[in-house]
């Protein structure tokens, strides 16, 4: 049995069971009328719809139907959309506030064309131009209704809050500075800037002020990334002042306020919070630390603080002109002036250690940042900005001539390809040397640079001529190799001269800025020709090395390391040389090349070695696996001077 169509809409929410009597008990119990099972149900003073009115209805929601087909199958085919019904294309999300709130607010993280969430902003603005091209038409607002829902859902995907991330907590009661340290260092810092913001061309000058001001007089919660950015900063900055011994701060303690900073900026920059939520400020940090790693010849901190920025980098698509191309040109400065300064470290180091970069030029499209119009800046910006040249061509060393995929090249491409990176080397070289460093500030340090240019220039081409080693030929050395090798330290000869009788910290400019900048292949070059071919001249110039070295021994971790891993390369050399005792397993060819003679594993002659001619932490053994690991197997000076049989030498 069934009801009628009135009493339906009435009960629809109560359940009838109809035990299938004219009436049923349930109808009869209600006090409606009842039909036999299969009529179609009458409510009173009404008429039973007629067959045509069913097929009426059908074919009204049939055109319906195909009118929404007929309309999305035109949309789909329809291009362009009006210039008047399409949104603005989808940009990536930029900061466009002023520093330092601009540095602590985080962005959603970047993902690039081939990615899903890309997809998915090309198909909300595609359900958005759909939206906008049916307002106001023909088409059922279903359809509208439908597509809108479609953007609001896609739109929810890119959303930041859809995707849950890890947030740091700012830590309370951080021990700060005494305020009026801070306020006397950042008054110096605006009448006279210290050497490290100079020369390291930081594009925000006023970036400490600001953090002062939000730090000590917050107005909200203080993050992590600005309080280890703060100190960073102060380390380095009153570092400068104290080597200065600026009189303007001589009443504070310096050393103490110097050392404090150091050790609340190490802990917080190992700290969980650093490695989430990603900032500017956090990455400038990062940089700094990187830094602070290089003096102290910590590769690995340093390959470990530059693999977190890189990724930071990434996440803020820091990398692609698309993510600051909008932001204020401030702003925009400071991210680009932390990615290449980051850059130019990576490609540097990984050359040094022979692995593969993290920043790959392939997948950049960043600005360099401006150079400063004001002439005491401008110098260090260019000759900054020439440095990201000469990274990008040690990169290119690297990835041409030393990765598995440069392997497997043909003999013909390999030498095109030391040809092309030897000429761009040295035109980068030139345009250094083109820089008016005269009116610069620190104008003693600018000539030094530029002075070692050539120094610098010698042992990257040094290193691009050793892979001129022939699987087949089984060449060791090139007579190329050599004399790049042979020119580098010369030119390093003539570096030291302009530092021998400065301060400290001024010859750790040198050491740390350009003597550990290569990797120092020229010397273990050199050496292997002298006792390969007994030169007397070649042994003269490492001996002079080592003196020029022993100068400066005492300035760092990575000068004393390299001087006493140098000075026992010489001692090597002089017994060899002396004796007229030859290296075993090399022969020098007529072209000047050294060959490896067959299958035979090189090593030092048996000669009588004086007892007090090794350091206890290596031997006549050590550097004999030395050099087959370094011509046998092509591995990186760096590398080696770092495997387990070098590490604790000279440490």
């Amino acid at each position: 049995m069934s009801i009628s169509n009135t009493a339906r809409s009435s009960f629809r929410v109560r359940a009838i069971k109809c035990d299938k009597l004219t009436p049923c008990s349930s109808c009869n119990a209600l006090g409606i009328s009842c039909s036999p099972g299969g009529a179609t149900p009458v409510a009173p003073g009404s008429s039973r719809p007629q067959n045509d009115e069913y097929e009426q209805r059908f074919r009204t929601i049939q055109e319906q139907l195909n009118s929404i087909q007929e309309t999305l199958l035109q949309l789909s085919r329809k291009s362009p959309i009006p210039a008047t019904a399409a949104p603005p294309s989808p940009t990536v999300p930029a900061i466009a506030v002023p520093s330092p709130l601009a540095a602590r607010q985080t962005i959603p993280p970047f993902e690039g064309q081939s990615s899903f969430h890309h997809e998915t902003l090309v198909a909300r603005d595609a359900a958005l131009s759909a939206v906008g091209a049916v307002r106001g038409s023909e088409l059922n607002d279903q359809v509208s209704s439908v597509l809108s829902s479609l953007k609001d859902s896609l739109d929810s995907q890119h959303t930041p809050a859809a995707v849950p991330r890890p947030t740091e907590e700012p830590i309370p009661g951080e021990p700060l500075l005494p305020a009026d340290i801070v306020v006397a260092v950042v008054k110096k810092v605006k009448a006279h800037p210290p050497f490290f913001l100079v020369s390291q061309s930081w594009k925000n000058a006023r970036q400490l002020e600001s953090l002062c001001q939000s730090i000590y007089f917050p107005l909200e919660p203080v993050s992590t990334g600005s309080t280890t950015l703060l100190h960073g900063l102060l380390y380095f900055v009153i570092r400068d002042y104290i080597h200065d011994g600026d009189p303007d701060l001589a009443r504070f303690d310096l050393s103490s306020s110097k050392a404090f900073c150091e050790r609340n900026f190490s802990a917080a920059l190992n700290s969980y919070q650093m490695m989430v939520d990603p900032t500017l400020e956090k990455v400038q940090a990062l940089l700094i630390g990187v830094l602070k790693a290089q003096e102290e010849f910590d590769i690995q901190r340093c390959w470990t603080y530059l693999s977190l920025a890189f990724n930071m980098c990434q996440m803020m698509g820091m990398h692609r002109n698309a993510t600051s191309v909008s932001d204020p040109s401030p702003l925009a400065d400071s991210k680009r002036h932390a990615f290449w300064s980051l850059y130019t470290i990576d490609k540097n180091i990984s050359l040094n250690i022979g692995v593969t970069s993290h920043f790959q030029d392939h997948d950049i499209d960043a600005e360099l940042y401006t150079p400063s119009q004001d002439s005491k800046q401008r110098s260090w910006d260019l000759i900054n900005l020439i440095t990201v040249e000469f990274a990008a061509i040690q990169g290119k060393v690297y990835d041409q001539l030393y990765s598995i995929g440069a392997s497997r090249v043909s003999e013909d491409e390999r030498l095109n390809r030391i040809h092309a990176l030897s000429m761009d080397l040295m035109t980068v070289r030139n345009k250094l040397l083109e820089i008016d460093v005269s009116k610069g500030l620190y104008a003693d340090s600018l000539h030094g640079m530029t002075a070692c240019a050539d120094f610098i220039a010698y042992s990257v081409l040094t290193v691009i001529y050793r892979a001129q080693t022939r699987t087949r030929d089984a060449m060791a050395v090139s007579s190329q190799c050599y004399e790049a090798a042979s020119m580098a330290l010369h030119s390093h000869l003539k570096c030291i001269t302009y530092f021998r009788h400065r301060q400290a910290h001024k010859q750790a400019e040198y050491v740390n800025s350009i003597l550990l900048y290569p990797s120092f292949t020229p010397f273990v070059i050199v050496f292997t020709h002298a006792i390969t071919t007994a030169s007397v001249s070649d042994l003269t110039l490492l001996q002079e090395t080592v003196r020029s070295l022993e100068l400066i021994k005492n300035v760092s971790r990575g000068s004393i390391h390299l001087y006493t891993i140098c000075e026992a390369f010489a001692k090597t050399a002089q017994v060899l040389v002396d004796s007229r005792q030859t290296l075993t397993g090399l022969a020098q060819h007529q072209d000047g090349s050294l060959i490896a003679e067959g299958p035979t594993s090189i090593a030092l002659p048996d000669v009588i070695w004086p007892e007090d001619l090794f350091d206890t932490h290596v031997d006549q053994a050590d550097i004999s696996m030395f050099l087959n690991d370094f011509i046998g197997t092509n591995r990186s000076v760096m590398d080696i001077l770092n495997s387990d049989y070098m590490t604790d030498y000279g440490n």
